[in-house]
């Protein structure tokens, strides 16, 4: 069944996956830079408490979803959370989940899933909600007390999410309301064109670590404050008091100059002291002596005292709520070649070398900033919800520890092959031998059925499945031989070979106009009569290459490190091809 250039493949295995224990979905451990495969609740529940410093989510919510449905009370098939599904529907779960909370009095969602089940009824909205706001709880509590959580939503849920979050984290500890333009426009003849994302920050105490990020200064700005200067360069002459008295040494004169009078207090501007390396936690008086040893505070014969800003010492803006990168702005910055919030600029379409094929990823320059922002380099960083890995790639790359977790396998996968490109890293929760398989199968054939499909290159599991007519993923092939549609159909029957069902795949295949199939079981069929009928199927060429149409292929083979025999496959999310040995294989092919 097996062409030499498909066993030459599979003599080449995926990097080995580390070994789990018998329980597949989650590990009873906390492992730094790894990946876990499951549900984050179920994941996140066996780790001890306050074990993160940082934690970004971007959780499933379709932001073009038909939001009358989604707010309506009619009941449909439960649609299962993977990647790229994130269409939520009122059902025996949703309802579930609404008991246990409703129960739970001592739960810090308690009051909030209360009010908006008085509020919004059983609909698609609050079966999202109780969705989040177990996960939300979860994620409060391997927290650290000095940590920190991005929570990034779609502006038609955010005022819901909010609600969670004040209620699970604390409205004290909300931070900000973080505006990211996520596209240049939106065509919308009714309404204005909706381009922007939310993302709310809390923190889980006052105790919250942060660190100022800055922004370059617009030329116009430099030219309009920045007229001064001396020998030691340009400046701009600013406060160092407040509006408003106090009673405390800030409010207590210095040298002479007293601000009670003038109705205002001493402030010594962050900013300033960040830049100039003054120790922060010094008092508001000790800070003045610190500015007026360094030579940069002026003492007017009336008035308060001022400082001068440098703009050789001025870091820049410092960073607002509002994100948005603005196109055609090159050349309008001090000393920068960039546009404004060029960093954080949304993905373009046409971006084949960022883009992995997920529809909502976000730029690596926006979890950078994140990142940057409220961690320092050791600490760990979480992604509950990790996609293709974004928020990995940004903790990575600035020397942060970091775990992602998805309930896709094939996000793992994408995040650890195609992403970091790095097979040694541990994968939890993937079977790596039959016994984990075998559990998998049974435990969550849905799981087993998703993880067994997405190890086929170039195929995508079905994203219903209940009534899914006979398929469980489907693929293109990168080259399309003659007269073919291309399409790879593959069915999963963990029971193992039936000669019918069998059949009935047949007739999926000529339904479907097929090229080929892919019939999926737990262990290797090895009759001889199941074998003679998939042979019988014929061949398709592709160059010199002949290929089976229809095929068997298992777990049992998978994880022994064979592969089926298909041609070179398109990546089903980009339309590329999805390795570079595949590539070569095709240029063989068309040089044959």
């Amino acid at each position: 069944m097996y062409s030499s250039a498909a066993k030459a493949r599979s003599d080449s295995p995926e990097p080995a996956l580390v070994r789990t224990t018998v329980k597949v979905i989650g590990s009873p451990d906390l492992h730094p830079n790894s990946l876990y495969y499951g549900d984050c609740l179920e994941v996140m529940s066996h780790w001890p408490a306050e074990q993160v410093d940082l934690i970004y989510l971007d959780p499933p919510f379709k932001s073009d979803a038909n939001y009358n449905q989604l707010f309506g009370t009619e009941n449909g098939v439960p649609a299962r959370v993977r990647a790229f599904t994130d269409t939520w529907t009122w059902n025996e779960a949703a309802a579930e989940r609404y008991v246990r909370l409703n129960r739970a009095t001592a739960h810090p969602a308690h009051k909030a899933i209360r009010g908006l089940h008085a509020m919004l009824g059983e609909c698609g909205m609050l079966a999202y909600l109780t969705y989040m706001a177990e996960r939300l709880a979860e994620c409060r509590r391997v927290l650290k007390s000095t940590g920190s959580i991005y929570l990034h939503c779609d502006p038609t849920a955010s005022h819901y999410l909010k609600t969670l979050m004040d209620t699970i984290f604390s409205a004290r500890n909300f931070l900000n309301e973080v505006v990211w333009r996520r596209t240049g426009s939106h065509n919308s003849a009714d309404r204005y064109g909706p381009i922007h994302d939310v993302i709310l920050f809390y923190a889980k105490s006052e105790a919250y670590k942060h660190r100022p990020v800055f922004s370059p200064y617009l030329k116009g700005h430099v030219d309009d404050y920045f007229k001064k200067s001396d020998e030691r360069g340009r400046y701009w002459t600013n406060s160092i008091h407040g509006s408003g008295t106090r009673n405390g040494e800030s409010g207590k004169p210095w040298r002479g100059y007293d601000p009670t009078p003038a109705g205002r207090h001493w402030a010594v501007p962050g900013a300033l002291v960040r830049a100039l390396g003054i120790d922060p936690s010094l008092s508001q008086h000790k800070k003045l002596d610190a500015l007026y040893e360094l030579g940069v505070i002026d003492l007017p014969k009336s008035g308060l005292p001022t400082y001068r800003q440098y703009l050789e010492t001025s870091p820049g803006l410092l960073l607002q709520d509002i994100w948005s990168f603005q196109p055609h702005t090159r050349g309008v910055l001090h000393q920068s070649d960039k546009g404004i919030d060029q960093d954080v600029r949304w993905i373009p379409k046409r971006d084949k070398k960022e883009r992995l094929g997920y529809p909502t990823q976000k730029p690596l320059g926006l979890l950078e900033r994140i990142v940057r922002a409220s961690s320092a380099p050791g600490d760990l960083v979480l992604d509950p919800f990790c996609g293709c890995g974004t928020t990995i790639a940004a903790a990575n790359r600035l020397d942060r520890k970091w775990i992602g977790i998805d309930i896709s396998p094939f996000a793992a996968r994408l995040v650890r092959d195609r992403r970091l490109k790095d097979g040694s890293i541990n994968i939890y929760g993937i079977p790596v031998d039959m016994e984990g398989a075998r559990l998998l199968l049974k435990s969550n054939p849905f799981d087993f059925e998703a993880w067994i499909v997405m190890s086929i290159e170039g195929l995508a599991a079905n994203e219903v499945q209940v009534g899914d007519r006979g398929i469980d993923g489907r693929g293109a092939m990168f080259t399309v031989p003659n007269g073919e549609s291309g399409l790879v159909l593959a069915q999963v029957k963990g029971s193992g070979y039936t000669a019918s069902a069998l059949r009935d795949f047949q007739g999926t295949m000529a339904r479907e106009k097929a090229t080929a199939g892919v019939f999926v079981t737990l262990e290797r069929v090895e009759t001889p009569a199941a074998r003679a009928a998939a042979q019988s199927m014929g061949t398709y060429s592709i160059g010199a290459t002949a290929y089976p149409r229809l095929q068997f292929w298992s777990a049992e083979e998978h994880l022994e490190g064979i592969r089926p025999n298909l041609p070179a496959m398109a990546d089903p999310y980009t339309g590329m091809a999805v390795q570079t040995d595949m590539l070569v294989q095709r240029a063989m092919e068309l040089l044959s």
